[in-house]
């Protein structure tokens, strides 16, 4: 058996992990000339996204044995709406991951695990082209486009993403975050440590053009008064939806390409890493790859339910919801019991548009 991966992102690398394991040949197409990301960036694994699976890190190791070593813990979250502030605090709200081209990066380290990859850079993987020469393409290109193409994409959030790189003092175990509708709509922003002088600093603006993107990044540093010095910057296009089929004819979409990204907060990487592994197996074992994923695809439709609810809340709503979650007890709730948050509140956002109509 011979498998085509297109991509040597997480979910591509993930699957090679896993094909390993069961002796399967495999053939990584990447486009690029390196094995990590063009930009520096710094990612988190927050642990209240999925309960069921705890300390993401452990869980990886524990059921794929795929190791990853944090940056950083996260020990702090600061969240910042127009007029109020809250502060959370408990040992390990999640992990802080480097995702740049680093030897010490995320895709770096998922690469390092392979025994012996088998993969051409600087190389355009043609899914239809490979489909015919390979058992199966999995297709795990980062980006949505590829779904689109074959008409298994439906577009739920786009964003334009504007990043920078900062100098100045941080401490590694906070993560600061932003919501604010006059600079960011219905994203948000966010600021993450490299090491205690350098930071990442992100901007996330639902449904703009490229072009206007500097406007709301001027916008945002203004109002947030950060004069740190800009070290580099880079700007980005995601989109979030929902894939389906996620599997044409003896093509697999994973990762990105398959809906990995949440449509609430846009995180991919649990989902990325978990598509990749169960991609793997599917083809190893012949099993539906829709059944082994079923669980991720109910979490998203759930966080879709955030989306939605978050979609229409006014700054005003902001701060109270800021101010929702430093109350005492909500915040004990939501931080320091096991109640699994997104399934309880996708479902009951779910029910109560149900309920309206």
């Amino acid at each position: 058996m011979k498998v085509a991966i297109i991509g040597a992102g997480i979910a591509g690398l993930s699957c090679a992990c896993e094909l390993q394991k069961y002796n399967i040949s495999y053939t990584i197409f990447e486009r690029n000339n390196f094995i990590g990301e063009g930009i520096p960036h710094v990612a988190a694994f927050l642990n209240i996204l999925d309960r069921t699976k705890g300390d993401a890190l452990k869980y990886f190791e524990r059921n794929y044995k795929i190791k990853i070593k944090e940056l950083s813990t996260l020990n702090k979250i600061v969240h910042h709406s127009p007029n109020k502030t809250t502060l959370v605090e408990k040992a390990n709200l999640g992990q802080i991951i480097y995702r740049g081209n680093h030897k010490n990066s995320f895709k770096m380290q998922l690469f390092n695990q392979l025994k012996n990859p088998n993969i051409l850079l600087s190389t355009m993987g043609d899914s239809d082209k490979l489909s015919k020469e390979y058992d199966h393409v999995v297709l795990a290109t980062g980006n949505h486009y590829g779904a689109l193409e074959y008409g298994c994409w439906q577009t739920w959030v786009k964003t334009i993403v504007k990043g920078a790189v900062i100098s100045g003092n941080f401490h590694m175990d906070t993560l600061i975050v932003w919501i604010n509708k006059d600079y960011c709509k219905e994203g948000y922003a966010y600021l993450t440590p490299i090491d205690n002088k350098t930071a990442v600093l992100i901007l996330i603006v639902t449904d703009i053009k490229e072009k206007e993107i500097d406007m709301y990044w001027t916008r945002f540093l203004e109002t947030e008064n950060i004069n740190n010095k800009i070290l580099q910057s880079f700007m980005l296009e995601h989109a979030a939806g929902y894939c389906y089929p996620r599997k044409v004819n003896n093509i697999y979409f994973a990762g990105n390409s398959a809906g990995g990204i949440d449509p609430f907060l846009g995180f991919g990487q649990l989902n990325s890493i978990i598509q990749g592994v169960m991609v793997a197996r599917a083809i190893a074992e012949n099993k539906s790859y829709d059944k082994l994923i079923n669980s991720l695809t109910q979490r998203n439709l759930w966080m879709y339910e955030f989306r939605k609810k978050y979609n229409k809340m006014t700054n005003k709503d902001y701060d109270r919801l800021i101010q929702t979650i430093g109350t005492p007890g909500i915040k004990h709730t939501i931080y320091h019991t096991n109640i699994d948050i997104v399934k309880w509140g996708g479902t009951s956002f779910n029910l109560f548009n149900k309920l309206k109509k």
